[in-house]
């Protein structure tokens, strides 16, 4: 007590010590962790998007562009029909490999992977030059429809095998306004085993002194398809193409 007063000064100001003040609403600071998360997490969705967004284009995830449609069975043709059955294969090879550069219609990237629709290499009267550059791939300057290409296409040498390799070039030959002979795979075996030694890249100049029909391998090379080596070509091909050679063989 203090000059006698009833109330202790002390007891009172401690309770009043005790006491929080009331909640109020306002804008109260962030922790630091929470923003950069938040800043993080944006980061990631911007990259995302980048990388996944198709450019938002309305067609990129349509059914037509991830699985285009094979080409019409021409008047005649069938369900059965070799050439149409081919081609029908090859459009999800071609969907699977090669829409991404030469995109789902065939014309390409302008400047930076040629156009397949209408191509005067797609529609040579063989498939020597096409079968090639697909199991090696092609790299330096090209010329397709008067427009100059500079860029380097991979090879698919391991990646496809014989019967893929002459289904999506069937397809190719075939769509997009293209007509002609459709490739077997028995064609694409020839060339595989007269090539099996080269491990490059072509390039446009060396594919123009190959003829784009007749003959599937040079002259140089035709002395490398030993009797072992056929066998093993023959190995890969499927009954039904197996048959059909034979059947060409035996004419």
């Amino acid at each position: 007590m203090d000059r006698g007063e009833a109330t202790d000064v002390t007891a009172m100001h401690a309770a009043i010590v005790r006491e929080r003040p009331d909640p109020v609403e306002g804008h109260e600071p962030l922790n630091l962790w929470v923003v950069v998360f938040i800043a993080g997490l944006l980061f990631w969705a911007g990259s995302y998007l980048t990388q996944y967004s198709g450019g938002f284009r309305s067609d990129e995830f349509s059914e037509a562009q991830i699985n285009p449609a094979p080409p019409p069975v021409e008047a005649g043709g069938g369900a059965d029909d070799p050439a149409a059955k081919a081609a029908k294969e090859g459009a999800i090879v071609f969907s699977t490999y090669c829409a991404a550069c030469h995109q789902a219609d065939g014309n390409g990237v302008a400047g930076q992977f040629p156009p397949l629709a209408g191509s005067e290499w797609v529609l040579a009267d063989g498939p020597n030059r096409m079968v090639r550059i697909v199991l090696n791939g092609l790299k330096g300057p090209i010329k397709v429809k008067g427009g100059d290409y500079n860029n380097q296409m991979n090879a698919f040498r391991d990646s496809m095998d014989d019967r893929q390799i002459a289904n999506v070039l069937t397809y190719v030959r075939n769509s997009w306004g293209n007509k002609a002979s459709p490739v077997t795979a028995a064609e694409v075996v020839a060339i595989r085993t007269a090539e099996a030694a080269r491990t490059g890249e072509w390039t446009a100049e060396e594919l123009e002194k190959i003829p784009a029909s007749g003959g599937t391998a040079e002259p140089a090379a035709v002395g490398t398809l030993t009797p072992e080596a056929l066998k093993e070509a023959l190995k890969k091909l499927s009954p039904d193409d197996l048959k059909a050679l034979l059947q060409d063989v035996s004419k």
